[in-house]
């Protein structure tokens, strides 16, 4: 057997300019991440290419020296959500005037970006040269085959990566439809730790070889550094 621990990256800097860094909450639930990572004793950590997934993995281990060299999987990065909204936001328009009115609110803006997802995590929506839902899934899927082939029998790995690719790995312990992986990930919070159990020696990807263990859980977070933004 062998543990995969999957990790959200800390809260980025939501409403600001650039999006992908930490916030300074995201740093102090990074801090905090590192000890209890560093318990579990992994034998690798990987992590996503985003700015804020590589400071997550950074300041997890500036808290607990003894976590290994963070490894790079790009295939871990997030999917393409500014893409699809800079994309398909014209479209929504189009279908709903009204929420043009009011698109600078934070709830209309958080509207029209959940309507946007679940659209393109349907494949209803497609545009050239933008990531579709089963080249998403398929990409996860291929970096975290990667990522627990380097894991020995009885070993942890560690990733840390984003909401979406946790929805993804959760909806294939159940074979889970790609749409519902995606919803899956909406309730994902900020540096929370998911824990799966694979019970082969080849880690395929089978509903009937891997167990959910722990779901979404903030455990190791003081509660004023519980977030989901």
């Amino acid at each position: 057997m062998a543990k995969l621990v999957l990790v959200r990256h800390g809260q980025a800097s939501y409403g600001q300019a650039d999006y992908d860094k930490l916030s300074p909450r995201g740093e102090a639930q990074a801090r905090q991440l590192g000890p209890f990572l560093a318990k579990l004793q992994p034998n690798a950590l990987f992590v996503g290419p985003l700015v804020r997934q590589q400071q997550t993995a950074h300041f997890a281990r500036a808290a607990a020296p003894s976590l290994p060299p963070p490894q790079t999987l790009d295939g871990l990065a997030e999917y393409p959500g500014f893409d699809l909204v800079k994309a398909f936001l014209p479209k929504l328009v189009e279908e709903d005037p009204e929420l043009a009115m009011v698109a600078s609110a934070r709830g209309a803006s958080d509207r029209a970006f959940e309507r946007i997802i679940s659209k393109w995590s349907r494949d209803e929506w497609q545009i050239e040269n933008v990531e579709r839902v089963h080249e998403f899934r398929a990409r996860v899927e291929t970096a975290l085959t990667r990522a627990i082939a380097s894991a020995n029998s009885g070993g942890t790995i560690c990733a840390v990566t984003s909401a979406g690719p946790i929805g993804v790995a959760v909806g294939l312990v159940f074979g889970a439809t790609a749409h519902h992986m995606i919803r899956a990930s909406s309730t994902i919070r900020n540096a929370s730790v998911s824990e799966l159990k694979l019970r082969t020696h080849e880690f395929a990807w089978h509903p009937d070889k891997i167990s959910l263990v722990t779901f979404n859980s903030t455990s190791h977070l003081s509660p004023d550094l519980v977030t989901e933004y």
